[in-house]
């Protein structure tokens, strides 16, 4: 079975978070990284058990993935702020977290309509 485009561009947006905190400063690398790393990776396992579930579940799914993204662009924007993403770094994830909150939002619209 092929994965859902959502899915495969949350995995590319994951892999892509991960090697930009690989750069940051060693100071803000266990505490910062670490917790950005965590956001994109909650954001995926739930995306991913939204692409397997149905109904309500699939909705809860999609709200948690919604969360994780929206905690993720907040500590982007922070890690801009510390120094420790530089602009293209910031640039690109920010491009990324933008598609996929459309992406998830199209997603939640289509569930609420088809659930309810």
């Amino acid at each position: 079975m092929k994965d859902p485009k959502i899915y495969s561009d949350c995995y590319q947006t994951a892999i892509i978070v991960f090697n930009r905190t690989k750069s940051f400063p060693k100071a803000l690398r266990p505490t910062l990284g670490r917790k950005i790393e965590e956001s994109s990776l909650c954001c995926l396992l739930s995306i991913r058990k939204a692409s397997v579930t149905t109904g309500s579940k699939r909705l809860q799914n999609l709200y948690s993935a919604s969360e994780s993204l929206d905690e993720l662009r907040t500590l982007v924007q922070f890690s801009r702020d510390m120094q420790a993403l530089n602009i293209a770094g910031f640039s690109e994830i920010t491009n990324l977290t933008k598609q996929l909150g459309k992406e998830i939002g199209g997603f939640i619209r289509h569930e609420k309509r088809t659930t309810y």
